[in-house]
């Protein structure tokens, strides 16, 4: 299947190297990944209106909302793993499916396919922990306690780590050390994906 990824940012350009033993990377592919902070989604999606568009947003009811202002053809997903995650790892949670809306649509076989293909590469979980079918809404619910509580600890912590900057590492504690560590995933996140999480309406 040809698909086309747009965004040259780490996650962009992570999935332009995972994607390819699946996937044939390709320009004008009816298929279309918006790797791209949220700022972005409404204008990809008036110039891509006629394709069937990817949604991979940290933050889904407001980029989903942008892409079905243009077109119909959305499928929505959040892959929650990175680079750095390991393979059996990888996580991703599907909010919407235009399969299930719409079935006869003309790109409802390309989702199937695209869908398909994408979980070789990391699990698809469709239900919450109470066995519930996620939509954009809910997930967003459940990464406005997650997510976004993480990037907040992480910047406050921040603050804190930078204060200790001229500390030898064997004068610190390991309690110190891990909020170090987990500082330093703040460090490794593109802004554009902060941008994306910090625009959670739950939040």
């Amino acid at each position: 299947m040809k698909i086309n990824i747009i965004g040259d940012g780490s996650f962009g350009t992570f999935l332009k190297e995972l994607l390819p033993p699946v996937f044939e990377i390709d320009a004008e592919a009816e298929t279309v990944i918006l790797a791209v902070p949220i700022s972005a989604y409404d204008s990809l999606a008036a110039e891509h209106s006629n394709k069937h568009l990817i949604n991979v947003c940290s933050v889904q009811k407001p980029s989903t909302d942008f892409l079905l202002k243009h077109t119909p053809n959305v499928t929505a997903i959040h892959p929650l793993f990175g680079k750095r995650t390991p393979d059996d790892r990888r996580n991703t949670i599907v909010t919407r499916e235009l399969g299930l809306i719409e079935k006869d649509s003309k790109f409802a076989e390309d989702e199937r396919e695209f869908l398909t293909g994408f979980s070789m590469i990391s699990a698809m979980t469709r239900t919450d922990h109470k066995g519930e079918f996620f939509t954009p809404d809910s997930h967003d619910k459940l990464m406005a306690k997650t997510h976004v509580a993480a990037v907040l600890a992480a910047k406050q912590m921040k603050v804190f780590v930078e204060r200790a900057e001229d500390i030898p590492d064997e004068f610190l504690p390991n309690s110190f050390r891990l909020m170090r560590d987990f500082v330093r995933t703040l460090d490794d996140m593109p802004q554009g994906t902060i941008e994306s999480i910090m625009a959670n309406p739950y939040f």
